[in-house]
């Protein structure tokens, strides 16, 4: 009978510790920005100097329709830029990841390939977004990705003109590997989900080309100039790190060894 509330409490204290430890790195609404170009704008938390934009891309404030996002919102309306905005964080990360971000394919017509991707460390490392995949009808279908390198992806999700969804990703490096090489994606998941890291929507498993960084940036790529523009809105962007299953398992190994102590000492 102890030892199986010992296992049960060591299991709660575990669960406690996964939530407790993942640490918000740094984050940006965006709602402290005037209107206008996102070049030189300096708010959020855990970043080292001002957003670097692309012309097009700007700040925007966001209409009623657009729950969940608030406030305002970044906008993209760039045909083709590999740094249509770029930040650098506070300090490198190594560890895995969690991003997360609302995303809105805004203004415009979803056309096969319009592309919107948040990178990690260069425009061919990690990267989640939109990729639309649509056929010579123009149906679209599995538009939100994610993968670990500079082509391919695993996709979910059929989105929709004006639609709004919340889009998580987590990067990883698994199997030994000494550079991110899982990227597991979520969108609009379900709470326990997020807070178990699990059920995730797709996964993609390759090699990138970095094992830490410091630079995130956004990628954009075919999208229309002309009438209509398309336009694509990110609000609440944050990125946490994620304790590695190891560390866990030290936490479990510190319990069994103070309620050792405990029994020896009662003994």
């Amino acid at each position: 009978m102890r030892k199986t509330l010992l296992t049960l409490s060591l299991l709660a204290a575990t669960a406690s510790a996964s939530a407790a430890t993942v640490t918000l790195v740094a984050s940006d609404n965006f709602d402290s920005y005037s209107t206008g170009a996102l070049a030189g704008q300096d708010g959020g938390t855990g970043f080292d100097g001002a957003w670097s934009a692309a012309n097009s891309t700007s700040v925007i404030t966001t209409v009623g329709g657009d729950s969940p996002m608030s406030g305002n919102a970044a906008r993209f309306a760039n045909p083709n830029s590999d740094n249509a905005a770029t930040r650098t964080l506070d300090t490198a990360l190594t560890g895995d990841v969690l991003v997360s971000f609302v995303f809105q394919f805004d203004g415009g017509l979803i056309g096969n390939n319009d592309f919107l991707g948040l990178w990690f460390g260069s425009t061919t490392g990690p990267n989640i977004g939109l990729k639309a995949n649509c056929g010579p009808t123009g149906s679209c279908t599995a538009d939100i990705f994610a993968r670990t390198n500079g082509t391919d992806g695993t996709f979910t999700k059929n989105l929709t003109m004006g639609e709004t969804v919340r889009v998580f990703g987590l990067l990883q490096k698994v199997d030994g590997s000494l550079v991110y090489n899982r990227y597991s994606l979520w969108v609009d998941p379900l709470q326990p989900d997020i807070e178990s890291l699990s059920n995730a929507n797709a996964v993609f498993n390759g090699a990138s080309n970095i094992s830490s960084f410091m630079e995130i940036g956004f990628r954009s790529a075919n999208l229309d100039t002309g009438n209509p523009v398309d336009s694509l809105l990110v609000d609440n962007l944050r990125i946490s790190a994620v304790p590695e299953p190891a560390s866990l398992g030290l936490v479990g190994l510190g319990l069994l060894s103070a309620a050792a102590a405990r029994r020896r000492k009662k003994a």
